[in-house]
């Protein structure tokens, strides 16, 4: 009988053991996914970051936690993306902030420091005024500009931000000197437009919709091949006769070294979230512009984004000594 105890006793305490193999190897997911979002509660990318997890807790079967790590115009948040286990159980959503803090500070993340997993959506820029202007085309907004630029004030993001980048490449490609002043955000950007501290701003279109629904701001232009659906009167810049395409986007990324297995199973499951009747449903209701597509496609938008703004940062002196590219 003692040493049958012995022998129940020594078993019992070996079994955490001998399932230890057997936990470590099962299927993932196994425990909560966290989406790193690197920008305050509230915005565009806390939004998508909130309805991705709802579709993809649903389909993966484990809760999805959003983390908000902000700071250093998205830096903080990249870092402690990068710096997590490679393991599936930490992504986050990047977009334009990671492309140009990758080159303007040198203590940010670098993009190889990533595996893109998903692409979800665009973020065209566009050009807006303030209806008191009584401005109401591209062309008008050029002829005021070149008359009186300081009469014409645009806010947009400091340097780096996606309404910073907007404004330069639209600047450059209308051939006006536009008199740029940096706002810390969006919102503080509309509030000045619709209060008539500035003139126009290059915002991308989800933050300044309501106000052109309230006829306080008018939308001249979007920056995109085709018209936005919730403003489908607002014509292109092509339309408007000039070739100008420049947009922001939503990737999902994880830390680079992911299993082959594991990454194939994030992006399976994050391109059935995005393409689920209710992401897509609340997600346009906001007025992101859609454009599902897997590791492949989020690559490549990272790509042609780089040679989209690196050019422009380094015109504007924008890029660190020790980031230069040969």
């Amino acid at each position: 009988m003692r040493r049958r105890s012995f022998m129940a006793g020594l078993l019992l305490g070996l079994a955490p053991f001998a399932s230890a193999p057997a936990l470590a190897q099962g299927d993932y997911p196994s425990e909560p996914i966290h989406i790193v979002v690197v920008w305050p509660a509230g915005g565009g990318h806390d939004l998508v970051g909130r309805l991705l997890g709802q579709e993809l807790s649903a389909g993966m079967g484990v809760p999805v936690v959003v983390d908000n790590v902000t700071g250093a115009a998205g830096s903080t948040g990249l870092r402690h993306l990068e710096n997590a286990a490679p393991d599936g159980y930490t992504i986050g959503i990047m977009g334009m902030h990671a492309v140009t803090q990758s080159f303007m500070n040198v203590n940010a993340p670098k993009l190889e420091d990533f595996t893109p997993l998903a692409y979800i959506a665009d973020e065209p820029g566009g050009l807006q005024v303030a209806a008191s202007t009584g401005i109401e085309t591209v062309e008008a907004y050029v002829e005021a500009v070149r008359s009186d630029p300081f009469a014409t004030v645009n806010g947009n993001d400091a340097p780096g931000g996606n309404s910073f980048v907007f404004a330069n490449v639209i600047r450059e490609a209308l051939g006006v000197e536009m008199m740029q002043v940096p706002y810390q955000g969006h919102a503080a950007t509309v509030t000045a437009l619709a209060t008539g501290e500035i003139q126009s701003s290059t915002l991308p279109v989800p933050p300044v919709l309501e106000h052109v629904r309230a006829g306080t701001v008018r939308m001249l232009a979007v920056a995109a091949p085709e018209r936005h659906p919730l403003l489908p009167d607002v014509p292109t810049f092509a339309e408007a006769g000039h070739d100008i395409a420049v947009n922001d986007f939503i990737i999902v990324a994880a830390p680079d070294g992911l299993p082959e297995a594991v990454r194939a199973r994030l992006e399976e499951g994050l391109l059935a979230a995005i393409g689920s009747e209710g992401f897509g449903e609340r997600a346009s209701a906001n007025g992101l512009v859609l454009r599902p597509g897997g590791a492949d496609m989020a690559a490549e938008e990272l790509g042609r984004q780089v040679e989209t703004i690196y050019p422009l940062l380094d015109s504007q002196g924008l890029v660190a000594e020790q980031l230069r590219r040969d």
